[in-house]
C-alpha cells in the first residue's frame, strides 16, 4: 500500500492551490520519444521524395505521350504540381486541423496520398495523371503541416529544434536513394508506370500513426502566447526569398539530370537512375559539409554553397562527356544540399522557439514553391537560350554572380557574420 501511495504521489501535479492526479498510464501515453520524432520526420519524406522517384522515368513518359499537345510541359507539371499544392495550401490546412483534429486528418491524408499515388500506374490520360498528382500535393500539404504541428506539440526547446532541422538532411539521403529506385523500376516491363506503385507503401505508415500518435488535449501556454505575438516577417522575409532562389537552383539537378544524361546519349532507365543517384548523392554530402562547418560565419558558408552550385553548372555546360556531367551535377547538388539546410536553420534561429512552426511553414512554402518553379524556369530560359545545356550555363552565371555579391559583402564586413550556432544561442523567447 505504501508503494501504491508513492506511485500516486509521483504522478501528482500541483497547480496553485489545486492538486491534479494523473494516472501513470495517461502520463506515459503522452510523453513523446525518439520513435514519435522519427515517425513524424519520416512521414515528411513522402513530400520530398515523391518527385525524385519518378524523375528518372520522365523521358520515357514524355516519349509515351509525344502525340499530346504540350506534352513536354505537361510531363514536367506531373513532376512538380504536388510541390505547388504544398506551397499554396499548407497555410490553409490549419483550419482543417482545427475542424477534424490532427490525428484524423493525418491518417486521412496518408491514405489519400497512397491511393492517388498509385493511380497513374493504370491511368492512360495525361490530364488525369496531372489531376491525380494535384491530389497527392494536397495530401502532402496536410501531412507536412500536421507532422510539423505535432512536432511543436510533442516536443519543446532543443528537442523541437532537433526534429525540425533534421527533416531536410534526412530527406536528402532518402531522395538520393529513391532516385536510384525509380530508375531501376523504370527498367521493368511496365516502364515509366512502375515507380508509381511505390506510393502505395505509404499505407505502412497508418498502423504506426494509429498506435503512436495521440491528439494533443490542449495547446501549451507558450504556443497560445506565441499566437498572440506578431510574427517577425521582417526577420525572415528576405530569407524566404533567398530560400526560394536557392530552391530553384537546388532542384535543377534532381529534375533535369535524366534529361541531361539523355542529351549525352544515355537511354537505359537503369543507367539514368544510377547516374542520377550518384549526382543526387551530392545533396547529403553538402548537408554533411554544412553540419561540419556550421560554426563558420554564415556569409562564408553562403559563398561556398553558391560557389559549388556555379562550379557544378559550369562543368555541365562546358563538358560533353557523361562522367563529367555526373561530376558537375554532384558538385551542384552538394552546393544546394549545403545552402538549403543553412538557410532553413538560419531562418529558424531568427525567431523564438515558440514560433518555430510558423517559421518552418515559411521555409517550406518557399522551398516547395522553388520545387514547382524550377523546371518551369529551366523550360522558359531554354526556349530563348537554345536548349537545356545552354540554360544550365546561364544558371551557372547567376549562381556565380550571387556568390561574388555575397563575397563582396563579406569582405566589406556586411551581412550575417555570425555562425548559425551563435544565432541559435542568441535566440530569444516570447515567453
Amino acid at each position: 500500500m505504501a508503494r501504491a501511495g508513492e506511485r500516486v504521489r509521483t504522478n501528482t501535479k500541483h497547480i496553485g492551490d489545486d492538486m491534479i492526479q494523473i494516472s501513470p498510464g495517461a502520463r506515459s501515453a503522452r510523453v513523446a520519444g525518439n520513435g514519435h520524432g522519427w515517425l513524424l520526420m519520416a512521414s515528411c519524406w513522402l513530400a520530398s521524395t515523391g518527385a525524385v522517384l519518378i524523375a528518372p522515368v520522365l523521358p520515357l513518359m514524355r516519349h509515351n505521350f509525344a502525340g499530346i499537345p504540350n506534352a513536354d510541359v505537361l510531363t514536367l507539371i506531373v513532376l512538380v504540381i504536388p510541390a505547388l499544392m504544398i506551397a499554396l495550401f499548407s497555410p490553409l490546412v490549419g483550419s482543417l486541423v482545427d475542424a477534424f483534429g490532427r490525428k484524423r486528418l493525418y491518417m486521412t491524408a496518408v491514405a489519400i496520398y497512397a491511393v492517388a499515388g498509385v493511380l497513374p500506374f493504370w491511368l492512360t490520360n495525361l490530364y488525369a495523371i496531372v489531376v491525380s498528382r494535384a491530389v497527392i500535393g494536397l495530401a502532402e500539404a496536410a501531412i507536412v503541416t500536421v507532422a510539423t504541428a505535432l512536432v511543436a506539440n510533442y516536443f519543446s526547446g532543443v528537442q523541437r529544434q532537433k526534429w525540425l532541422t533534421m527533416q531536410h538532411a534526412s530527406a536528402s539521403v532518402v531522395a538520393a536513394l529513391m532516385f536510384s529506385v525509380g530508375g531501376g523500376l523504370g527498367s521493368l516491363a511496365a516502364g515509366w508506370r512502375t515507380p508509381f506503385l511505390v506510393y502505395g507503401c505509404a499505407f505502412l505508415f497508418l498502423p504506426f500513426i494509429a498506435a503512436l500518435i495521440w491528439e494533443p488535449e490542449e495547446a501549451h501556454a507558450e504556443h497560445v502566447h506565441a499566437q498572440k505575438m506578431p510574427f517577425p516577417w521582417r526577420a525572415i522575409g528576405h530569407l524566404c526569398l533567398l530560400i526560394l532562389f536557392a530552391s530553384v537552383m537546388f532542384f535543377v539537378v534532381p529534375v533535369q539530370i535524366s534529361f541531361l544524361l539523355s542529351a549525352r546519349g544515355v537511354t537505359a532507365p537503369a543507367v539514368l537512375g544510377f547516374g542520377g543517384a550518384i549526382a543526387n548523392a551530392g545533396i547529403p554530402v553538402g548537408s554533411f559539409i554544412f553540419h561540419r562547418l556550421a560554426r563558420w560565419p554564415i556569409n562564408r558558408l553562403l559563398v561556398a554553397a553558391f560557389g559549388l552550385l556555379a562550379s557544378g553548372f559550369f562543368i555541365i555546360a562546358l563538358s560533353a562527356g557523361v562522367n563529367a556531367t555526373i561530376g558537375g551535377a554532384f558538385l551542384a547538388a552538394a552546393g544546394g544540399g549545403m545552402a538549403l539546410p543553412l538557410l532553413g536553420t538560419w531562418a529558424l534561429a531568427r525567431v523564438p522557439f515558440e514560433q518555430s512552426g510558423r517559421a518552418t511553414g515559411g521555409y517550406m512554402g518557399a522551398f516547395f514553391l522553388g520545387n514547382f518553379l524550377s523546371p518551369l524556369v529551366v523550360e522558359s530560359i531554354g526556349r530563348f537560350s537554345g536548349g537545356l545545356i545552354q540554360t544550365i550555363g546561364w544558371m551557372a552565371v547567376v549562381c556565380a554572380g550571387a556568390a561574388v555579391a555575397i563575397l563582396v559583402l563579406t569582405l566589406a564586413k556586411l551581412g550575417p557574420m555570425e555562425s548559425v550556432h551563435a544565432a541559435q544561442a542568441n535566440r530569444v523567447s516570447v515567453g
